[in-house]
């Protein structure tokens, strides 16, 4: 079985970043920032928060996540029909981001903005 030329976070980051642009960012304003790593084949997010949020809320965000990535798997799954792909996943939260850790910007008010600029002039207007 070879490896899959889909499978790092190099090659899916930018689709990655603009699921979360259209749907995941929107759902949850009380999320500062989203981040993402790749550690032993599974991916890793770091949800930076300024307040704690209740077991609810969790469960939406993973709930959300989870359909993303199921889709992405599917597709993954047409790509390359010879592999079965499987996107494992973390989360983590917190205030602050670990530092020195090889997490990426997923999403954050900065990225939003500039992804709007180039993709959707209109939501900056309307914002999240």
């Amino acid at each position: 079985m070879t490896k899959s030329k889909h499978s790092t976070l190099d090659a899916m980051l930018p689709g990655f970043q603009l699921v979360f642009f259209e749907i995941i960012w929107p759902a949850f304003p009380w999320i500062k920032s989203i981040w993402i790593r790749e550690n032993n084949r599974q991916l890793q997010l770091f949800v930076e928060t300024a307040d704690e949020q209740d077991e609810k809320e969790w469960e939406d965000f993973d709930y959300l996540v989870r359909e993303w990535l199921d889709v992405k798997e599917k597709l993954l799954d047409e790509q390359e029909p010879d592999l079965k792909h499987e996107l494992r996943y973390t989360v983590r939260h917190g205030s602050a981001v670990p530092e020195k850790r090889g997490y990426r910007e997923l999403m954050s008010d900065r990225l939003f903005k500039k992804i709007a600029k180039e993709v959707a002039p209109s939501r900056l207007e309307i914002g999240r």
